[in-house]
């Protein structure tokens, strides 16, 4: 099953390269013709960057490209999948690594007497279905719980992780 997922996650990143014709070795321009302008810009330790592209605010995609220092795109990988979700774990991952690792959510619901929020993200699960992911941070910056909900009709169906 691990085997599958590892090609399938190939499959859509490949997917995703050819489909807004930037691969690996285009421009940074190139990448910002094709993507628009970036969500989010994070620096990286040896002058590289990293930048979000979502696809608007209730898009099922958004794309992390890697740029090297001097400009050229490394690699373009699609973010709101399974197995990403899998790497937020309640209690050590914090806000920052979660737009780091997803981008920014479409939208952010408050609930007080928690004291956290809710950053919710549309996405197609492995399975194809249409979902809603929701990421809990605390007023700590922590990640505090998540669920997915599918949203089908006629398939909801929450599934705690």
């Amino acid at each position: 099953m691990t085997r599958f997922l590892a090609m399938l996650g190939a499959m859509m990143i490949v997917a995703a390269c050819s489909m807004f014709g930037v691969k690996p070795g285009a421009s940074e321009a190139e990448a910002r013709r094709a993507y628009g302008t970036p969500a989010l810009e994070f620096p990286g330790p040896d002058g590289s960057r990293q930048l979000v592209f979502t696809t608007g605010p209730l898009g099922t995609q958004t794309f992390m490209v890697y740029v090297s220092r001097d400009g050229t795109v490394q690699r373009v990988d699609q973010a709101l999948t399974d197995e990403i979700f899998y790497r937020i774990q309640t209690g050590t991952t914090t806000g920052e690594d979660v737009r780091r690792l997803i981008g920014p959510p479409h939208r952010v619901v408050r609930f007080d007497n928690l004291r956290q929020d809710a950053w919710d993200y549309r996405y197609r699960d492995t399975w194809g279905y249409l979902a809603n992911f929701s990421v809990m941070v605390d007023d700590r910056g922590v990640v505090a719980g998540k669920v997915t909900v599918r949203i089908e009709s006629g398939r909801d169906a929450a599934v705690n992780r």
